[in-house]
């Protein structure tokens, strides 16, 4: 069985980016989705990488990323459980998934890493700042039936809920690694950082 499946989420409607699709934005020289491809791309996931997306352009992405298997999310309406479903269906039996979402420009392999070492078989690890949660979130094997059995509006921050005493939570020593571009204003915040 492999160890470990990299799933990236990327079906979402950018909704409070109005007309643009928030993963094709450009952030610093390259569409925001791609930093999270690069990242995943890089590491050695032996289960795989596989990339969820509705929309050829994020699809696009990834085409010269050979290690990355794009996985294309016809129904991207029912919300992030058709992703968690899609990419899990693809990625088969694994010991661990990793759930990514596509918009944290700063998010680096040093915290995938902590991030994959506090993995326990039965358990979720969960990145966080100074106890606020973050992405990207590990879960065991364990959970992979909650995990395709999520109804449509769910997202697996409910098995975390339901399964508090199974969250091993990693605290980083930085929040930038956790911020995520949501709206205009946190990608004009980031962009005009001096980090990076």
């Amino acid at each position: 069985m492999p160890d470990i499946a990299a799933i990236l989420m990327a079906s979402g409607f950018s909704k409070r980016f109005g007309e643009r699709n928030k993963l094709l934005v450009p952030f610093r020289g390259k569409a925001l989705a791609r930093y999270t491809l690069e990242l995943a791309a890089g590491i050695n996931f032996d289960g795989g990488v596989f990339f969820v997306c509705a929309s050829e352009d994020v699809a696009a992405l990834a085409e010269d990323l050979g290690m990355v298997r794009v996985i294309r999310n016809a129904a991207p309406e029912k919300g992030l459980c058709e992703c968690v479903r899609l990419g899990l269906e693809a990625a088969g039996d694994a010991a661990y998934y990793l759930f990514f979402i596509c918009d944290q420009p700063f998010l680096d392999a040093a915290t995938v890493r902590q991030i994959l070492n506090a993995r326990q078989q039965g358990y979720i690890v969960e990145p966080r700042y100074k106890g606020r949660p973050g992405n990207p979130c590990l879960f065991s094997a364990a959970f992979r039936g909650e995990l395709l059995s999520l109804k449509e509006g769910e997202t697996p921050k409910l098995i975390k809920i339901r399964h508090p005493e199974a969250v091993i939570a990693v605290e980083l020593s930085s929040s930038l690694v956790l911020e995520d571009i949501d709206d205009e204003q946190a990608l004009e915040r980031l962009e005009s950082s001096f980090i990076f």
